[in-house]
């Protein structure tokens, strides 16, 4: 038994696993899709992600200590708790290809570019499957002790770039066009879904989610899509940021401390490896809590095949190229078709009552 966590414990684990997507597989994407008024684009995600969070913290006001497999099974029957189950695993495995494709090449680029993608992707997927491996309280903790540092570091990286920021190159303000902040709006949003995560690890909390937190969450994780976006144009110009493959990454290359002292990109590497691995690891942990595996041995089974099917795409060396064209393309809009479509058919099955003679 893992025990239950506070809410506060859950909020750390979720600010580490899912800012690092905010922080490093969004961005570039946000900058390609509406350049200078990226800003702008996730003040207008934010604002329609006030409604939807309110949707899914009814969905969660109704589920309280039950698991989402049990609230789910006994509403809709097996059928529905496939059909739902499936979805959810589809999603987390798209989002766990992305996330180990992103940091296996973010190392690649930096730090190993002499060594094989096979070496760097199996030594990182390796520490994901054992974390994953020692349960929810070994994230938890880990985020608990990780999160402070990262978060520190953040704020020092914003505040020693400061010399080399130029804010006037966010004017003219709203100059890219409506349809071009809609469609940034769309790459906040979609990547915004990770949210659906709560639905997953409520019954694991000591106290249900009330919307209070739900709204603080959201806030912080908007917020580290806001920070390293607008620091990202005023650093390199709208144009250039666009151009760069991890802009939140570069701004570490500004650094300078003293006269003597730069080249702390390894401060960088921190971030993206606690992030990383534990968003990582959550994934694999969460998509073995869906197959409903109970003993210990089919559980690290298919948490093994997990971790080796999100591995995929940097074992099999695909072009990164290729890679976030596809991503670009068609991962935020389904990302976001698929999470609104889900908390709307949620929040219907919420009116639907307990089946007769089902458990409590």
């Amino acid at each position: 038994m893992e025990g239950s966590f506070s809410r506060l414990q859950i909020v750390f684990l979720l600010l580490l696993s899912l800012g690092i997507s905010n922080h490093v597989l969004i961005i570039p994407h946000l900058l390609q899709a509406a350049e200078r008024d990226a800003w702008f684009s996730i003040a207008i995600a934010y604002l329609a992600l006030i409604g939807w969070s309110l949707i899914l913290y009814l969905v969660l006001k109704s589920m309280r200590s039950l698991s989402f497999s049990d609230w789910l099974e006994l509403r809709t029957g097996k059928l529905g708790l496939w059909l739902v189950s499936g979805g959810l695993v589809l999603y987390l495995l798209a989002a766990g290809n992305m996330i180990v494709f992103d940091t296996a090449k973010t190392v690649k680029i930096y730090f190993l570019p002499n060594t094989s993608d096979i070496v760097v992707t199996l030594s990182f997927i390796f520490l994901c499957y054992c974390a994953s491996k020692a349960g929810m309280k070994t994230l938890v903790y880990m985020s608990a002790m990780l999160l402070p540092v990262v978060m520190l570091l953040g704020f020092g990286v914003s505040i020693m770039t400061m010399d080399s920021k130029d804010y006037g190159m966010l004017q003219p303000f709203l100059k890219e066009g409506l349809d071009t902040q809609l469609s940034g709006g769309i790459v906040v949003f979609g990547g915004s879904m990770d949210l659906l995560i709560l639905l997953l690890i409520q019954h694991k909390m000591s106290k249900p989610m009330n919307y209070g937190t739900i709204f603080l969450l959201l806030f912080m994780l908007v917020g580290l899509i806001m920070g390293p976006t607008i620091g990202s144009i005023a650093s390199f110009g709208p144009f250039q940021a666009e151009n760069l493959r991890f802009p939140a990454f570069e701004q570490w290359r500004l650094v300078m401390i003293g006269s003597n002292i730069s080249h702390v990109d390894f401060l960088a590497a921190f971030q993206l490896m606690a992030g990383s691995i534990v968003r990582t690891a959550l994934i694999i942990y969460l998509l073995c809590e869906l197959t409903g595996a109970k003993s210990p041995k089919k559980r690290q089974m298919v948490m093994l095949i997990c971790a080796t099917i999100i591995s995929l795409p940097s074992l099999l060396n695909v072009s990164d190229i290729q890679m976030q064209q596809i991503i670009h393309q068609y991962f935020y809009d389904g990302s976001l078709w698929f999470g609104v479509t889900l908390t709307a058919l949620l929040f219907t099955i919420t009116f639907i009552p307990q089946r007769k003679g089902a458990r409590k």
